[in-house]
């Protein structure tokens, strides 16, 4: 499995591709903290957008009722298996990670 780390000057458009790439499929989000342990936060729901806000320095995620937003991201990761994004790793400004993982397969 290969770890990609994005530059911050590539957020909002490598977040934009994958949008574009993933919209309608299915996904789950996950949170992982020291302070509550792992928590599934949603589970097989249709993304419905996913973006960077630079002004605002912002990552949201639209899973129809739900709103999941990441304020002041530190980092972002892309894991990928033979070609195929496996999750996308957001790191908060509190440490938290957010795992967004697609259920089917998403080429990158």
């Amino acid at each position: 499995m290969e770890n990609r780390i994005l530059e911050k000057d590539e957020w909002k458009h490598a977040l934009d591709e994958l949008w574009r790439k993933m919209e309608g499929k299915e996904i789950r989000i996950e949170v992982e903290a020291l302070n509550i342990g792992d928590q599934i936060e949603a589970e097989h729901v249709e993304l419905k957008g996913l973006s960077y806000d630079p002004k605002d320095d912002v990552v949201q995620i639209w899973v129809g009722p739900l709103d999941h937003m990441i304020h002041h991201p530190q980092k972002i990761m892309l894991a990928v298996e033979r070609g195929r994004l496996i999750a996308i790793d957001i790191t908060d400004k509190d440490g938290e990670q957010h795992l967004i993982k697609p259920l089917e397969a998403v080429e990158v």
